[in-house]
């Protein structure tokens, strides 16, 4: 729900123009789904939090838009100052590669393959939103944004590199485990 609030001290937004600006901000390292932020408002307005007031169309459905109160102010202050909490993450792609030794070489390659093959447009995307940010001048806020995608900017590249490394390591693996060994060599030759 703090997100939400940290949003709306932007502008004020409708719940789909909240989840646009997830994905277009802060969606690298926190994600709510529509079916997260739909209720969270109604709770957030039911606290007092935000506000919000209906905007008609015309052959469209209506549009709830939310504004932050002093109170979801307030509230955003006081969650911004509690310590964040260290999270330990959860990376199915480097559990399967801890166990590796179970399956052929060629299984992880595959993995790997397809997470650098996602992270290299990933890492052009965040080049590109560091530059958009660069424009935001006019917000008080934009130092931050900076920093935060410069964050993700490095992680994806980490990420990148790491993914490239390992795809070397996994290749002479796997051209070890398709080379017959010597006990194969002399059951081959009776």
């Amino acid at each position: 729900m703090d997100v939400l609030l940290g949003l709306l001290t932007i502008a004020p937004m409708s719940g789909y123009d909240l989840g646009q600006a997830i994905r277009e901000s802060v969606g690298f390292f926190w994600n709510e789904s529509y079916g997260q932020i739909y209720p969270n408002l109604k709770a957030l307005a039911a606290e007092g939090l935000v506000t919000s007031k209906t905007e008609r169309q015309k052959g469209k459905p209506d549009r709830h838009i939310y504004s932050i109160t002093k109170t979801g102010r307030e509230r955003l202050t006081a969650w911004l100052a509690v310590e964040p909490q260290p999270e330990i993450p959860r990376n199915e792609l480097l559990l399967k590669l801890f166990f590796g030794a179970q399956v052929p070489a060629e299984i992880l390659i595959g993995y790997v393959g397809r997470m650098v093959e996602r992270a290299r447009p990933l890492v052009q995307k965040f080049t590109e939103a560091g530059d958009a940010v660069n424009a935001q001048e006019q917000y008080p806020d934009t130092p931050y944004w900076k920093m935060a995608a410069r964050f993700g900017q490095l992680e994806l590249e980490a990420h990148l590199r790491w993914g490239e490394e390992t795809l070397a390591e996994l290749r002479k693996i796997a051209s070890r485990q398709q080379r017959p060994t010597r006990k194969e060599k002399r059951h081959a030759g009776k």
